[in-house]
């Protein structure tokens, strides 16, 4: 004699395949898995890019259209950091996911909080927030050491220029 699974299973079953179908589906939203060593670098030939006073270089590879993040800000973002020598050194991609990573931008180094957020800028005698970055950015900041970990630190990159390649997804909110 054949049983049939109680009524309690046979919705259950259903409402999981649909879990399954909708967690597989393709939006931009959706996370997938990327090799670490596979990420390459941002291309900055052509890119529009800035020099800040203090040495930071921004390429702006897409300007996003949402709000501005400011640096008492957590962001969403996605991003790879190497050395001068393309040698990565952190990434949102680490555990090869594709799924942003949530970071407060004031615990961050100077130079990073400094390239999504802006830095400041004294034009005709008044202090300019300048180059803010929108949801849906993409850059890539070269941060001289001065504005890293620099070399009164012991940190192992102390000396090191570093790259990050930023995709700025959205602004979580205020920290």
């Amino acid at each position: 004699m054949i049983q049939l699974l109680p009524r309690k299973t046979w919705l259950i079953i259903p409402l999981g395949l649909m879990l399954a179908l909708l967690s597989t589906s393709c939006d931009d939203n959706s996370f997938g898995t990327v090799r670490y060593d596979d990420i390459g670098p941002f291309d900055t030939t052509g890119v529009d890019r800035v020099t800040a006073p203090n040495g930071l270089v921004i390429y702006f590879h897409q300007q996003g259209s949402g709000e501005v993040v400011t640096e008492n800000q957590a962001v969403n973002i996605r991003y790879t950091g190497r050395t001068t020598d393309s040698e990565i050194f952190d990434s949102s991609y680490r555990n090869e996911v594709d799924m942003p990573t949530v970071l407060t931008l004031r615990n961050m180094i100077p130079g990073f909080m400094q390239g999504l957020a802006g830095y400041n800028e004294v034009i005709d005698g008044q202090n300019v927030r300048m180059h803010a970055a929108r949801e849906g950015s993409r850059r890539t900041l070269v941060i001289p050491p001065s504005l890293a970990y620099g070399s009164s630190s012991t940190h192992q990159l102390r000396s090191d220029t570093l790259v990050f390649d930023i995709d700025f997804i959205s602004i979580i909110g205020q920290d």
